[in-house]
């Protein structure tokens, strides 16, 4: 799906989405994790699994 006149602001930080763009429709929550990969030669940025990222916090967690 081709969407055009959003705007995005890129920064190293973040992607700053559209206001216009409704992320409901795909699912996407606040506090989703999202891992940049190349496909194809393209980058892509691929929905982490909730238990994986579940899986990481505890992670991060019992290494402080």
């Amino acid at each position: 799906m081709l969407h055009l006149d959003y705007n995005w602001d890129l920064s190293p930080s973040g992607i700053l989405l559209d206001e216009e763009l409704n992320i409901d429709k795909l699912g996407w929550q606040d506090g989703d994790y999202f891992k940049v990969e190349t496909v194809n030669g393209r980058r892509v940025l691929k929905k982490v699994d909730p238990l994986v990222k579940f899986l990481l916090e505890g992670k991060e967690n019992t290494n402080e």
